[in-house]
Order: structure tokens, then C-alpha cells, then sequence
């Protein structure tokens, strides 16, 4: 997992790499949020675009999606970009997009390169 967080922009960037589980993102959030140079209302982008789904356990995307409402505002009322490059991928974090319109205050959407997922998260910032 790698954190970057750009305080110009108010992004931070998260990365994961190879095949994961839903505790492996869950973790990667909670250690982006508590990371000393994120600040609340900073904006999450995901990079997963060398990230493994095969092992997500599917039924647990709704679980995932309620995950962020336990904290506190500036942290589960921010944009969240997730950038992906393969089909599976692509529909399963576009699921857990649907469930966070459901349960989650984030907004949350889904592209396939950076320059868009930032450009939408700084739109109306």
C-alpha cells in the first residue's frame, strides 16, 4: 500500500497493489485517514489500476460502503475517485459506488484515468 497525499490539491492518493480482500481496503482507508498529513475534508483517490479483486469477498461491498460513516465529517463527506483499469474491477467499485449513494454522505465515482478523476474532484471544490 502506498499513501500520497497532495495539500495543494487537498487529494490523497492511495494505491494497492495486487490481489487484495476487503480488509486490506479497509485497512488502506483507515491508515490514509489517520495518516499525520491528511486533513479532514481532503478528498480520497484510489489508484486501482494494478489491484487483484479475484479474493473480494462480493458480499461484503454494502458492509464496505457503511464503512466510512462511522467517522467523523471531513472524513465520510468527501469526494472519492477510484481509477481502475480492467472490467472486473471496474464493476465491482462501481457497485460499492451504488451502495455508498445509499448509506455514505461521499460522493463516490468511477474512471479509468487519473486526469478525469481529478478534474472531477476538483470540480466545485
Amino acid at each position: 500500500m502506498e499513501i500520497r497525499v497532495d495539500e495543494v490539491k487537498q487529494i490523497a492518493y492511495i494505491k494497492l497493489v495486487g490481489k487484495v480482500k476487503s480488509k486490506d481496503i479497509l485497512s488502506a482507508f483507515d491508515n490514509a485517514v489517520s495518516s499525520e498529513s491528511y486533513q479532514p475534508g481532503m478528498a480520497r483517490l484510489w489508484d486501482f489500476t494494478e489491484i487483484d479483486l479475484t479474493s473480494l469477498e462480493f458480499n461484503l461491498i454494502p458492509d464496505m460502503a457503511r464503512y466510512s460513516t462511522k467517522f467523523p465529517t471531513g472524513i465520510r463527506d468527501v469526494k472519492v475517485a477510484f481509477v481502475v483499469s480492467k472490467s472486473l474491477e471496474y464493476g465491482l467499485t462501481r457497485m460499492f459506488q451504488t451502495y455508498s449513494d445509499m448509506y455514505a454522505n461521499s460522493q463516490v465515482s468511477v474512471f479509468n484515468n487519473f486526469e478525469a478523476a481529478e478534474q472531477w474532484i476538483m470540480d466545485n471544490k
